[in-house]
């Protein structure tokens, strides 16, 4: 569509330019093709010349400004509509915007906005159109529609580098007793005037006046300066400028002016216009007030209260003293009666007393005691001494009973009743088959042994 590589030469062309000749347009002479000829065109070859007449470098990289019309979005993306001019002299041409550069666009198109679109005119065969490619389009600088949307494309590049709106963390409370007050303002507006009388009313200090013009072209570089040059000087700034029409306001949404404001090492107060009044330099300082007067009372407190405050303290810190001044009296004589010589006596004499009487109940209590001990070991004595009796009576008696066992179990008790053992060459003799004839036996007996010679055997 947009034809083959042109070479870059930028121009302005606005609908109500006067030029005597189209210097444009590529000149009819003898030897040109578009004159008179007896050669029949077709549709396609005239298509052809027209797209060579249209590729010059007067209609590449122009900057066309006009009010767009006929609004038509395309579900592909891309952006169809007309820049129109109104006037004694009306014009329009068709444009389009393709999708990759519609990505590019800061504000919302509609129809009525007066823009600024920068692009190449070219010849669309197919349709018999000639259109402009637009490229790239902003808000014209010139009326409140375009302030508007020239505002909004600032505050879109600002949020996207995180300039606004300053974070809740970052957030900084003016000094509770600032030592002075940086005032970046008019110095001929009756904004400082208001300012001086708040402060001089409620706390006197001293103010540093950073003196700048706070709307116009070229404003801006005046109040970042001021911003800049009190840096190192106050403990608190306040960027002020009274009510007006949005378009007085608009220098206080210049992304220098919130830059600056935002990097400040010094708390900043916004008090720009009224109350309904917003810029975008509100949203980069530490606190918006409605008004310079709103700004002057947050940065400074109210001497009058302040006094009140100190003479409620100082009552209330005498009366507590007075209160305790008496309970200190009313301890000291307290102490002066405890210590009372007369009084010590009698609380030795009673101490006295009861430490007598704590000993004889001591002693009647190991009387007592010794006495039920020493019946209890007597009682435990007793009980011993039967015991032993039991336990030695049993012994005895079972050691006479294992006696008797022992006894009857003696292989010599039955001798003293008339019995003999019989022993063979050592041994017991049990059976007399164990025995033969003249064979040597020993006898032992109650008394003695006998020896013998078998005879016979029965």
């Amino acid at each position: 569509m947009a034809g083959k590589k042109r070479t870059a030469q930028q121009k302005t062309l606005t609908f109500d330019s006067e030029e005597s000749e189209p210097a444009f347009l590529t000149p009819v002479t003898e030897n040109s093709t578009l004159g008179t000829s007896d050669t029949t065109l077709s549709v396609s070859e005239l298509a052809k010349r027209i797209r060579e007449v249209v590729d010059c470098p007067l209609l590449t990289d122009i900057v066309v400004r006009g009010e767009i019309t006929g609004y038509r979005p395309n579900a592909s993306g891309h952006l169809y509509f007309s820049l129109t001019e109104q006037g004694d002299d009306p014009a329009s041409i068709s444009c389009v915007m393709w999708k990759y550069a519609v990505k590019n666009l800061p504000f919302s198109v509609k129809d009525g906005l007066l823009v600024q679109a920068t692009g190449l005119v070219d010849f669309y065969p197919a349709g018999g159109r000639l259109q402009f490619i637009v490229k790239k389009m902003e808000p014209a600088l010139f009326g409140k529609a375009g302030l508007y949307l020239l505002k909004e494309q600032w505050r879109k590049e600002l949020e996207a580098k995180g300039i606004i709106p300053r974070p809740q963390s970052e957030i900084r409370d003016p000094p509770l007793f600032p030592r002075n007050i940086g005032v970046v303002t008019s110095k001929t507006g009756s904004v400082l005037q208001d300012i001086k009388n708040v402060i001089s009313r409620r706390y006197p200090l001293t103010i540093l006046l950073a003196g700048t013009s706070v709307q116009g072209d070229g404003a801006e570089k005046g109040i970042v300066s001021a911003i800049l040059s009190l840096q190192d000087k106050a403990d608190v700034i306040i960027i002020a400028r009274g009510g007006g029409s949005f378009e007085d306001l608009f220098i206080f949404n210049h992304p220098d002016v919130v830059t600056a404001i935002r990097n400040s090492a010094v708390p900043i107060i916004s008090a720009i216009g009224h109350e309904t009044d917003t810029t975008l330099s509100d949203f980069a300082a530490d606190r918006r007030v409605p008004t310079p007067s709103a700004a002057a009372e947050t940065v400074v407190p109210d001497r009058s209260v302040l006094l009140e405050k100190l003479e409620k303290d100082r009552r209330s810190i005498h009366d507590r003293m007075v209160r305790l001044l008496s309970d200190e009296k009313n301890r000291v004589a307290e102490m002066k009666i405890r210590v009372d010589p007369s009084r010590l006596t009698r609380k030795l004499d009673q101490m006295h007393l009861q430490t007598a009487e704590l000993e004889e109940r001591i002693r009647r209590a190991a009387v007592r005691r010794v006495a039920v001990e020493h019946e209890a070991c007597r009682s435990w004595e007793a009980m011993i001494r039967k015991g032993v009796k039991n336990r030695i009576t049993t012994a005895r008696l079972a050691f006479l009973a294992q006696k008797e066992i022992i006894l009857s179990r003696d292989p010599y008790k039955p001798l003293e009743r008339g019995y003999a053992l019989v022993w063979k060459d050592g041994a017991v003799v049990r059976s007399v088959k164990k025995i033969a004839k003249d064979d040597r036996l020993n006898l032992k007996l109650a008394d003695g042994e006998i020896t013998s010679i078998v005879e016979s055997i029965k």
